[in-house]
């Protein structure tokens, strides 16, 4: 278990620290292949670092942007995840960025899944770096405890870089990457905010062989080391 931990005094902190690191391996990423990837959560937590990413500077012409999951609800829905990221990283010169977006006009995440996977393959594998939050259940991306699609989700020698929430879960069905698509990257950070997370973050270093809380199996997992950033 390759695991770092930093803590900072404040979340504004918190995300100059993640955006930097981010831009810097986005950036190395450019100069060394001419190109990069990023996956990205949804939710709060990532809005402060994604408006400090958008002005680093990169050559956002050659980076391919992916969100970790997706609620299976229109780019106009105030819940979607890609509208998230294109209201609040996609701007300025960052809207030169290449998106992927797991939603499709389909009645179903299912559905979409045969096309949602041929767009993953034109993305350069591994990805150079994957930014995760997580929940205070344990969850990150849409990987829920006590969900039956979860725990084939979080096999590292499972078939899929897909998983799907048919039934709602936290207001909506769901597609997202499962763990071995996570974990193909270089580079992976997982930020948690407040008191009540870093509790349940040390219950699951506590028992890292305890999937109720699915975050276990990444801090357990050995492909990529994780950069754990918290504050309170």
């Amino acid at each position: 278990m390759a695991v770092t931990e930093r803590s900072f005094e404040s979340r504004a902190a918190l995300a100059a620290a993640i955006a930097e690191q981010l831009a810097g391996i986005l950036r190395t990423a450019i100069a060394a292949t001419g190109s990069a990837s990023l996956v990205v959560p949804g939710g709060t937590t990532p809005l402060p670092v994604f408006a400090l990413l958008a002005t680093a500077g990169l050559d956002w012409r050659n980076v391919d942007v992916l969100p970790c999951d997706e609620r299976w609800v229109a780019p106009d829905h105030p819940d979607s995840n890609e509208g998230s990221i294109r209201r609040h990283l996609l701007t300025g010169e960052a809207a030169a960025a290449r998106l992927c977006a797991l939603y499709r006009p389909l009645a179903t995440p299912t559905a979409a899944l045969p096309d949602v996977a041929r767009a993953l393959k034109e993305i350069r594998r591994p990805f150079d770096a994957v930014f995760l939050g997580m929940g205070e259940d344990g969850h990150f991306a849409s990987l829920f405890p006590g969900r039956v699609e979860t725990p084939p989700a979080l096999a590292l020698d499972g078939e899929s870089d897909l998983m799907v929430l048919a039934e709602p879960a936290k207001g909506h069905p769901r597609i997202g990457l499962t763990l071995r698509a996570l974990t193909d990257t270089r580079h992976l950070i997982l930020a948690v905010t407040g008191a009540e997370k870093r509790v349940v973050l040390d219950r699951a270093r506590a028992n890292i062989h305890d999937d109720r809380l699915p975050v276990a199996a990444l801090l357990r997992q050995t492909r990529v080391p994780v950069d754990i950033m918290l504050c309170p």
